[in-house]
């Protein structure tokens, strides 16, 4: 049809009406930035490093308040584990002591005098 299909995207880059429309699009791109730009480069570096800085800024508040979040979280998970830990210990404690009693009982229950 109008285009050509390639077969491979690196194929595109080697094509010289590609580049042209690449430049083209560059140049033009550049020329309307120039003319239309609200500041000038100076004030516009400024603006978007203060802009950077500030979000710089609340990200790394977000990733302290998540770290703290997740430690926290972690703390509590492992005094929930050592608790059940423990009742589990207890109570498995609890019932050796039990068959060790039943055991007994039945020891002595099939003795022969």
């Amino acid at each position: 049809m109008f285009f050509d299909t390639k077969k491979y995207p690196q194929d595109y880059l080697t094509d010289k009406t590609y580049l042209a429309g690449v430049l083209t699009g560059l140049i033009g791109g550049l020329a309307i930035g120039l003319l239309f730009a609200p500041r000038s480069g100076k004030d516009l570096r400024d603006q978007l490093s203060e802009s950077i800085d500030d979000q710089t800024d609340a990200v790394q508040k977000q990733w302290n308040k998540a770290k703290s979040q997740a430690k926290d979280a972690v703390n509590t998970l492992k005094d929930e584990v050592s608790t059940v830990a423990d009742k589990t210990g207890d109570e498995a404690d609890q019932l050796a002591d039990d068959a060790k009693d039943g055991f007994d009982k039945l020891k002595d229950k099939t003795r022969f005098f």
